[in-house]
């Protein structure tokens, strides 16, 4: 090791001789005492500093005392430039890191869009009027999709009480769009409000046991369908539709179990902007701008759309009146899966009232385990403009 050692100061001293009588430059000195890897790390100033260094140590070298201590003081030099040298590497790693992950990030939404574009344009039907207009305008909630998710509930007796998967979700809003177009309803236009949890979504443990394929996925195949459904149901009632989508705590991305979860980081807005891309050249299916909570005028009555987490809705509904100076007279929200309303003050056209709608869903797993259940179902109201809310129906699908 010694002999090792003895070599290397030997080296040493070659090379600064050798940059001395200028037989080698800066980056050169920097390969013979320090290696290949590090041509190129260092600044010419910054070695020549060094080599100044070792110039000094190499003049007043006695070579009659132990060798030890210089070689200590020598590999003590190397491994400063050695930490210098991994410091730069770091920076320009963690650099060169944050510009693939923009770059990868535009890439991603770039090519999101060039899909979407790409897709056949949907057809639409042209729609005639023949009778006066009504003042009337319908509205149907829908509510907690948990598009992904895949279990089967069983009863006490083995019995199967509720299935759910992607076809099912399908198949029980085709239902949907069959039963009102069946009741002939009258009105003008419809209001069809997504009142968020379009995904199941990785939020708790328990979601894990539910999904069968990944939630980018199933985000793409949900948004895809709803353009064909709204499409159909379109086609259907042959009256012009304008859709609101808000934001539910499903369709958050976050890694599994934290808290808080993120805010804007919502897969809802994917699904918005999917669907807003598909009908943009359709002139009788709008979309409002997505949001956390949307505020409606429905024929002179202040309607306020949210996921509603929060337990006491009236508390939400003073919230929106005080903080933003607006008279909401009805809100409309989903997220406990089971449909219920109640009044909670007096308006202009009859009660304030909030409005729980029932799930697409239906009983799963976790409503079981708390002892909360409610059949599958949507809801439809009728607003007549100086009337306000006339008419209601819970569809059970």
């Amino acid at each position: 090791m010694k002999e090792n050692k003895g070599k290397y100061l030997t080296d040493v001293r070659n090379a600064t001789g050798f940059y001395s009588c200028k037989l080698i430059n800066e980056q050169e000195w920097v390969e013979r005492v320090i290696g290949k890897e590090a041509i190129g790390i260092y600044s010419d100033e910054y070695i020549r500093r060094a080599i100044n260094i070792f110039k000094m140590f190499l003049d007043n070298f006695d070579e009659t005392e132990e060798d030890v201590d210089t070689i200590s003081a020598i590999a003590q030099v190397k491994e400063e430039l050695e930490k210098e040298r991994k410091k730069l590497q770091t920076v320009n790693s963690e650099y060169n890191l944050n510009l693939r992950i923009d770059a990868r990030n535009e890439l991603f939404q770039e090519k999101i869009i060039e899909a979407i574009r790409g897709l056949e344009p949907v057809k639409i039907k042209n729609i005639k009027h023949s009778n006066p207009p009504l003042n009337n305008t319908g509205l149907l909630c829908i509510s907690d999709l948990h598009a992904g998710s895949t279990f089967t509930v069983n009863g006490i007796w083995g019995e199967k009480i509720n299935e759910y998967n992607f076809e099912i979700m399908q198949n029980r809003l085709w239902k949907l769009s069959s039963l009102i177009e069946a009741d002939a309803i009258e009105y003008d236009k419809l209001i069809v409000a997504f009142l968020g949890d379009y995904l199941e979504n990785i939020l708790r443990m328990t979601s894990l046991t539910k999904l069968r394929e990944p939630v980018i996925d199933t985000t793409i195949k949900l948004s895809e369908f709803l353009v064909q459904w709204l499409t159909d149901l379109q086609d259907r009632i042959e009256k012009p539709i304008h859709v609101i989508m808000v934001s539910g705590n499903h369709d958050t991305q976050s890694i599994l179990g934290s808290n808080p979860r993120p805010e804007g980081e919502d897969l809802g807005k994917i699904i918005h902007k999917f669907i807003e891309i598909r009908f943009e050249n359709n002139p009788h299916i709008t979309i409002e701008p997505f949001g956390e909570a949307i505020v409606k005028s429905i024929e002179g009555v202040n309607v306020l759309f949210n996921h509603g987490e929060d337990v006491n809705l009236k508390d939400t509904l003073d919230y929106f009146d005080n903080v933003y100076d607006i008279d909401i007279d009805e809100i409309y929200v989903g997220h406990f899966h089971r449909p219920e309303s109640k009044a909670v003050g007096i308006s202009d056209l009859g009660d304030k009232t909030v409005y729980r709608v029932g799930s697409i869903m239906g009983i799963d797993p976790y409503a079981k385990k708390i002892r909360k259940a409610a059949r599958p179902s949507a809801y439809f109201a009728v607003y007549e403009r100086g009337v306000g809310h006339s008419w209601s129906k819970n569809y059970y699908l």
